[in-house]
């Protein structure tokens, strides 16, 4: 008898193969039959008349790390959009490795844009192996796979000062993140706009990279930037792929600024011609107009030298060299309108919702003032929204087949109250919008398009049992309605749920069915192997 037979749906596969009427069955977690017609019986039935049946989605580009953490919310927002593994510790932000003396650091490190109340949770996992113990304790509600941070790693390793390491140091972060690989991490991080990532140079870089090479682990790259210096930033990235060899996976690619938009076609263009030379290159992508970070990336990266609270000491008595790089980056991210900010953590809360140039003005300051204040009061902690990206390059970038699908937000919960704010509507619909999005403009068949979600992410993280709807893969299922999978989140109004969603299986148990999470958490760690 089947655990689950899934009936009466369309198939595509993730292969972009030409979908197919077809039954699939689910026996101990993996698909066993995917055929015309299905007899056996099952335990349990879904019917998908109308419906698409496609591989779970997955989200390269997560910072879910915490929500295991929050046992007292249900963090669903990733389920609901069909996702059935997040890929955590991105942009160089882990949770892990820490160790006693580093882990309070960390934790302000990790908390400093998150768009979740911390509530005084700490990190608690000092390697792989403790979080995966952690996810047993607390399961999430989606699958999870871990990336090592580089600001997390350096962090740990030789503190947050704005310095090269030491030989010692360099080859202590080699060893730390070859037991971490070893535990099954998919690879290392960086997060090079944020210290203390950014200080890392490309020597550092490709002796790391040299090391995920030799595991076929991926190095994920939040640039050093996406605006003004962008074409510069790759190609320090493929001065690290050509020296080491690893796999970059170049994150949220996107052009931020008025002055860079309508370059997306040159950008994919240089990326294209090193795929061509023969560097393993891929991108990621998420479906809006609006970036979200916290507003302490407005502050110039030698400030944030030493931490979060030599940084806030800075702020305390700012100079005017500080004061005019932050003028200079806000106006390089769209000016202070384009910055709305999401949270004060309760702080200034007056101000949540409000944009900066709002903000400035209730003040009665000038905007990078306003910065100061409002970082300041937050402790450094103050995730915004930044609205400076074109539309046309959004959709130029995610018509590319080496592009895939990540949302770059959180595991959410849907209470309101808990939020307290509006966080960016990519943790609520990221999935759901890229679908509506290439329905809406045209712009590539289903079939690419469930590629771009499925199978070229598992292929970039060496998964080779999951991507794909096969026999003997793993049921990572996801079935949804082509005609009404829809993102229903805005930026005022984010936590909504979307709409298409049928059905979610995680490792052959329905995680979701008829609008609703069907029990408990069942997620688990998945290991690169």
């Amino acid at each position: 008898m089947l655990d689950l037979l899934i009936r009466n749906g369309t198939v595509i596969d993730g292969t972009r193969t030409t979908r197919r009427k077809s039954d699939v069955g689910v026996r101990h977690g993996k698909i066993v039959a995917v055929a015309p017609q299905i007899e056996e019986e099952a335990k349990e039935t879904i019917d998908a008349s109308g419906k698409i049946v496609a591989p779970g989605f997955i989200d390269i580009h997560s910072h879910s790390d915490m929500s295991p953490f929050f046992t007292d919310q249900k963090m669903q927002s990733k389920l609901y959009q069909g996702i059935t593994l997040e890929i955590v510790g991105n942009c160089g932000i882990s949770c892990l490795p820490t160790d006693d003396a580093s882990r309070e650091a960390i934790t302000r490190l990790i908390s400093s844009g998150l768009e979740l109340p911390m509530d005084g949770r700490t990190v608690e996992d000092d390697s792989l192996s403790d979080y995966a113990e952690h996810l047993k304790r607390c399961p999430a509600a989606t699958n999870i796979g871990v990336l090592v941070g580089h600001g997390t790693l350096r962090g740990m390793v030789m503190g947050f000062g704005m310095r090269k390491p030491t030989f010692e140091e360099q080859k202590h972060m080699e060893c730390v993140l070859e037991r971490e690989l070893s535990e099954g991490a998919f690879g290392m991080s960086l997060g090079l706009i944020y210290p203390p990532s950014s200080y890392g140079a490309i020597d550092e870089f490709v002796a790391l990279g040299k090391v995920l090479k030799r595991h076929d682990a991926i190095l994920t790259v939040h640039m050093r930037s996406e605006s003004t210096k962008i074409f510069e930033a790759v190609d320090e990235m493929l001065e690290v792929a050509r020296h080491s060899g690893v796999h970059v996976e170049i994150s949220h690619l996107k052009l931020i600024g008025k002055p860079q938009w309508g370059r997306s076609k040159e950008l994919l263009a240089k990326i294209r011609a090193a795929r061509e030379e023969g560097l393993n290159i891929t991108c990621d992508q998420y479906p809006y107009t609006a970036t979200s970070t916290g507003m302490s990336a407005l502050v110039p990266a030698w400030a944030h030298d030493g931490g979060s609270d030599e940084m806030c000491k800075r702020l305390a008595s700012p100079t005017e060299e500080l004061l005019s790089e932050t003028e200079s980056e806000t106006e390089r991210r769209g000016g202070a309108h384009a910055v709305l900010v999401v949270s004060t953590h309760g702080r200034l809360p007056q101000y949540e919702g409000k944009r900066l140039d709002e903000i400035a003005a209730d003040m009665e300051l000038p905007p990078a003032q306003a910065v100061v204040r409002l970082l300041r009061a937050s402790d450094g902690g103050v995730p915004c929204c930044y609205f400076s990206l074109s539309e046309d390059d959004m959709l130029h970038i995610m018509r590319e087949q080496f592009v895939c699908i990540g949302s770059d937000g959180y595991a959410m919960t849907y209470d309101r109250h808990f939020l307290g704010t509006n966080p960016h509507p990519r943790s609520f619909g990221t999935f759901p919008r890229y679908f509506q999005t290439i329905r809406e403009h045209r712009l590539m068949s289903l079939e690419d398009a469930v590629y771009k979600a499925t199978m070229l992410p598992a292929q970039i993280l060496g998964l080779k049992d999951r991507g794909v709807i096969a026999v003997d893969k793993i049921a990572d299922i996801t079935v949804f309605d082509a005609a009404e999978i829809s993102d229903r989140a805005t930026y005022t109004d984010s936590p909504q749920k979307p709409a298409g969603i049928c059905a979610v299986v995680i490792d052959g148990r329905v995680a979701f069915k008829n609008g609703e999470q069907t029990g408990d958490n069942i997620g688990h760690l998945v290991v690169h192997k």
